[in-house]
């Protein structure tokens, strides 16, 4: 009995010093780390949580959000799956070649000695390059808006006002198929992934100025949005909309169904604005209600009333 109660008790032990030990990395990372940043790091972890919440990640997908303090980096985890993302997964990238600065929240983790990234984190670094007003990006493999990407002949469009991001006329489509090979030589992986900044920069290029998305085919999509809370509400409604869209042309044997005009993307767009706050509060609950997130920047305090 004696033997038992010891066991227990080193146990409680190893795992009070470890927490003691996380928590005074925390602290002493914290005194390092703007307050911008900070909240930044804290609404990425919110949304990696989030993502994964909602189905819009699963294992795979990542969501970055540019540095407040400095705008030629941009803030996202290692290569781990969203759920799992705490304060100690996130990293300091640079916006020129997608390199890693450091971890963000551990100051004694630098350059090479960083966890390993995404492969596809230049999907990021090249839309960061290319458009200077974009604050957040993701990369998703979500399902429901496969087979549209597959499908070029069916263009992806709003057909919710909580969904303005795609646009009236159509998601672009990202086809690696369609690239010279100069771009993606046949000595290099045919395997649809964003490898370089050569390919990010074709996706970046593929933008249209009526859609805040590029549908990947085969594959999944990337959103800009001007905040990470924005990318994250439109990431969301944009399954959504394809869900809605796919069941209006088979409820109509195959005629598409009526999109948003421009006037309504418009008008939908600036009153979405005004809506994601109210959805990221409640994101942010539910996923404080379960045990798989762990947020330990925010622990559990409400959400800031703006963010990142």
């Amino acid at each position: 009995m004696a033997y038992h109660r010891t066991t227990r008790t080193w146990t409680l032990l190893q795992h009070f010093l470890a927490s003691f030990l996380l928590l005074s990395t925390l602290v002493v990372s914290a005194q390092n780390v703007p307050p911008s940043v900070m909240s930044a790091g804290i609404d990425l972890l919110d949304a990696s949580h989030i993502l994964h919440f909602l189905e819009v990640v699963d294992a795979f997908g990542h969501v970055s959000l540019r540095n407040p303090d400095n705008s030629s980096q941009f803030l996202m985890t290692f290569a781990i799956a969203p759920a799992q993302a705490t304060s100690q997964s996130i990293v300091t990238y640079e916006v020129e070649n997608a390199t890693a600065v450091g971890l963000t929240f551990n100051s004694s983790v630098v350059g090479a000695a960083t966890p390993t990234g995404f492969a596809e984190r230049f999907i990021h670094s090249e839309i960061y390059k290319k458009f200077p007003d974009v604050l957040a990006v993701l990369h998703s493999h979500t399902q429901e808006i496969l087979p549209f990407a597959n499908q070029a002949g069916v263009p992806l469009v709003s057909q919710m006002h909580t969904a303005p991001s795609l646009g009236s006329c159509g998601a672009p489509i990202f086809d690696v198929r369609t690239l010279p090979r100069t771009i993606l030589p046949d000595n290099q992986l045919h395997d649809l992934l964003v490898r370089n900044e050569a390919l990010g920069d074709a996706l970046a290029n593929t933008f249209s100025n009526d859609s805040q998305v590029v549908l990947m085919r085969g594959h999944g999509m990337a959103v800009r949005a001007a905040s990470v809370r924005d990318v994250v509400f439109s990431s969301f409604y944009i399954k959504l909309d394809a869900t809605v869209q796919l069941q209006g042309i088979l409820l109509g044997g195959g005629t598409a169904p009526n999109a948003l005009n421009q006037r309504e993307v418009t008008d939908t767009g600036t009153t979405a604005l005004t809506l994601v706050g109210r959805a990221w509060s409640l994101w942010v609950d539910q996923v404080d209600q379960i045990g798989l997130y762990t947020n330990d920047l925010r622990n559990k305090a409400a959400p800031t009333p703006t963010g990142f």
